[in-house]
């Protein structure tokens, strides 16, 4: 059967996914669900936005800032959202993941040959919780995992039958994509290597093309370095290659609390259910994010079988190592870090997408299907719509709270003045972001030296973050963590400020051990439990809808 021509397809399903995200966002108002780690981005690509000549590079996020940055610039001057950038981020982000959709899209009718099918799959990937959930918000993943993903799909067409120039066009593509973020050389790597492995060729030969893969990789990288050699924030060749991010941070470690987090980040990637931010969220949202990840075995599983009778072409085979080989690197890498996170599972989990196109076309295909085939075409139709309609209702229920935070924000501000406060945060308060957006850049006094005595109005944002001690310092004792913590409130009393205690306050202490088990800290919870409750006592000041109850710290009376 002849393979449709791209041409004209791909242009519709690059306009039409725009068109559709582009108006998700206008809809929702609201760029920031689940995560507002994109608010934190926008603010350090404000640089590269007004001054890119002096701009810093981060060095995990080598080509994102410069890439976000004038794209951004570009949106200033044609005027659209100019100086929002937190906006202009999650409409860039639309504009990659419509890219995305179109390497997905050409993929599926390349390997096929089926526009149905190709269709329905663009359909299920884009109504996948994560992808459509970080394709209209402000989060920093999309164009890496846009490139990452172009070449793991140009990997499973070619790598059937490899060559050293078709290993080298994928290794540049995905090079320039693990550069705009760094984590994501680590999964789809030895996938690729797997690939090349298993090819059906003489040893020599696949070892050559695996070095070919590799000397690719390390020329590109060393060009980049090149590229930006003498600019303010520069590195070398080793220490883009590897950056350590978060490595000795209380991000990475195993313990049984992740396992919840996994689940969390399984199920939601799917079907979002929630926001599960933490081992007791996840524990909460059990039978939910069970469902999903059932639901999601079952694909593999119905793939499998349909599928086994195929194993011995090598197209299928590459298919398999790369994408199944992502996903065990990735899953591994995720367990020791961040599980839950979006953009931690986003680019592992495509392998879903994969399975349910070769499940598509092989029933389409079928001639055991045959008498049954419009029934089961409009079947498949509605079970590729289900993740998109069941993820756009979910995603609703944040609607508008960018302008409620907004207005949080304003309403704090009247109850505890910025330049007599000090608050006291658990550390990952959705509205601490806004604080720290519209009041003052400035991180917690683990991070920063403290201010002068009250009242003083710069940094406007002066807080304590009672999880900055096991993420900054994963080797201290729950007993040098809780000091320090009682430390840095003592200081804020005897400067004359007012503490502000958001309604963690309210935990029990396992409720604060299940938190810190996403930092590995579950152990510390009860010294820290017992100095902020035997030493201190709070009284309620205010309560908002979005952000909850608000209490003033005050030192505990004698008996």
């Amino acid at each position: 059967m002849k393979t449709p021509s791209l041409g004209r397809h791909l242009p519709p399903v690059f306009i039409l996914s725009l068109l559709f995200l582009t108006a998700m966002i206008a809809w929702l108002q609201n760029v920031h669900i689940l995560t507002a780690n994109g608010m934190y981005k926008s603010i350090q690509a404000e640089p590269w936005i007004h001054d890119f000549a002096h701009a810093r590079l981060d060095q995990s996020n080598y080509l994102y800032f410069p890439l976000y940055g004038f794209l951004a610039h570009l949106l200033d001057l044609a005027g659209i959202l100019k100086g929002v950038a937190w906006k202009q981020f999650a409409y860039l982000n639309a504009f990659w993941a419509s890219l995305c959709l179109v390497c997905v899209y050409a993929f599926v009718l390349r390997f096929t040959g089926s526009v149905t099918t190709a269709i329905l799959a663009t359909l299920f990937h884009l109504g996948t919780g994560f992808f459509l959930l970080l394709a209209v918000i402000s989060e920093d993943i999309m164009p890496g995992y846009t490139l990452v993903l172009g070449s793991m799909l140009l990997a499973a067409l070619w790598f059937d039958r490899p060559t050293h120039w078709r290993v080298i066009a994928v290794a540049i593509l995905f090079t320039l994509g693990w550069l705009t973020e760094w984590r994501l050389i680590f999964p789809t790597l030895p996938a690729f290597v797997l690939a090349l492995a298993i090819a059906d060729a003489p040893l020599r030969q696949r070892l050559g093309w695996i070095a070919t893969l590799l000397v690719t990789i390390v020329a590109v990288t060393g060009i980049v370095q090149q590229v930006w050699e003498g600019h303010n924030g520069a590195v070398g060749l080793p220490d883009l290659l590897w950056t350590g991010k978060g490595v000795d941070s209380g991000w990475g470690g195993l313990s049984w609390s992740k396992a919840w987090m996994m689940l969390a980040g399984l199920g939601n990637y799917l079907f979002i259910t929630g926001n599960y931010f933490d081992p007791a969220s996840a524990a909460r949202g059990v039978l939910p994010l069970s469902l999903s990840v059932l639901i999601e075995l079952a694909i593999f599983v119905v793939g499998l079988a349909l599928l086994w009778p195929r194993r011995a072409e090598p197209r299928l085979r590459a298919v398999a190592a790369v994408f199944l080989g992502t996903l065990a690197a990735g899953q591994a890498m995720n367990l020791y870090s961040q599980p839950q996170d979006p953009q931690m599972q986003v680019n592992v989990m495509p392998w879903l997408t994969v399975t349910w196109a070769l499940i598509v076309a092989t029933v389409l295909a079928g001639r055991r299907w045959a008498e049954l085939r419009p029934k089961t075409m409009g079947l498949l139709a509605v079970l590729s719509l289900v993740p998109l309609a069941w993820n756009v209702v979910s995603l609703a229920r944040w609607r508008g709270e960018d302008a409620a935070a907004v207005a949080a924000v304003a309403e704090i501000e009247r109850y505890f003045p910025t330049d007599r406060t000090v608050f006291l945060y658990w550390g990952f308060e959705y509205i601490a972001t806004w604080q720290y957006a519209l009041w003052s850049h400035t991180w917690d006094w683990d991070f920063i030296p403290p201010p002068g005595p009250a009242p003083s109005d710069w940094p406007r944002f002066k807080w304590i973050a009672v999880n900055a001690g096991a993420i900054r310092h994963p080797q201290w004792t729950a007993e040098q963590h809780a000091a320090a913590l009682k430390q840095q409130i003592d200081l804020a009393f005897r400067l004359g400020y007012r503490i502000a205690v958001s309604d963690f306050w309210n935990w029990s202490e396992d409720e604060l051990a299940r938190r810190l088990g996403g930092v590995s800290a579950s152990a510390r919870a009860p010294a820290l439990y017992d100095m902020l409750h035997h030493d201190y006592e709070v009284v309620p000041v205010f309560s908002n809808p979005l952000i909850g109850p608000y209490y003033e710290l005050r030192r505990r009376s004698p008996p």
